[in-house]
């Protein structure tokens, strides 16, 4: 009796382990970010993608990889009047980009369901930022300007929170909608490095502005393949 009570133990073992290995699949969304918080001024909207792939458990849970590529401009009217705020009376004139690259742990509850599907999702892990600027620092009392040409990698952790809905189109298609809201922060994204103060005085210092958390807006397709 007790090994027919084993047998059926790992028979159940299995036969679950082989449910919750059901699908795997991929998703990939257009996406628009939206700046908030502490620096967001200094940040214009950003567009790019975010997909990923996934292996799904128990027909519900879905752990993954998520990617992306974001692209913002700098906001250079209120980069210029942080730094006069903060350093001297003299410009700065700078444009450029900021480019967010994610690169984080999945994890999806996709509600069960036959037609609309809503899902929850929690995100962490990495953010490379790849910051592109130029422009002129012009000093004050007369003593020139100097170029700003800065191409600079840089990264911080981070986390997500998000929701969507899957509308199927057909048995391995569904259109997908997420919003996403990314918590991280750089105390470096865009630098700034100054070789004379208001008097003249050389001093090669440095000022930076930190990168905000943002929000995602995103619509794409999801791709769900049984095992």
């Amino acid at each position: 009796m007790k090994n027919i009570i084993k047998i059926l133990s790992i028979s159940l073992l299995f036969s679950t382990l082989a449910f919750s290995q059901s699908s795997y699949g991929s998703d990939l969304s257009a996406t628009v970010a939206f700046p908030t918080g502490v620096n967001a001024e200094y940040f214009n909207t950003g567009y790019g993608a975010i997909g990923g792939f996934y292996y799904e458990m128990e027909s519900n849970w879905r752990i993954g990889l998520t990617l992306g590529f974001i692209i913002a401009t700098i906001n250079g009217e209120e980069v210029n009047n942080y730094f006069q705020a903060n350093q001297q009376d003299g410009t700065v004139q700078l444009d450029g980009s900021v480019s967010t690259i994610p690169i984080l742990l999945s994890f999806k509850y996709v509600v069960p369901g036959q037609s609309l599907r809503f899902y929850g999702i929690v995100e962490a892990g990495l953010y490379v930022y790849w910051t592109n600027s130029n422009g002129s620092i012009t000093y004050s009392g007369n003593i020139g300007s100097a170029p700003i040409d800065e191409s600079e990698f840089s990264s911080e952790p981070g986390f997500a929170l998000g929701i969507g809905t899957l509308y199927p189109v057909n048995k391995e298609i569904s259109i997908d909608v997420n919003v996403r809201y990314h918590f991280v922060r750089n105390s470096g994204t865009i630098k700034v490095k100054y070789d004379y103060d208001n008097q003249g005085n050389y001093y090669n210092s440095e000022e930076t502005v930190g990168s905000s958390h943002f929000i995602n807006i995103g619509i794409g397709a999801n791709w769900n393949f049984e095992l």
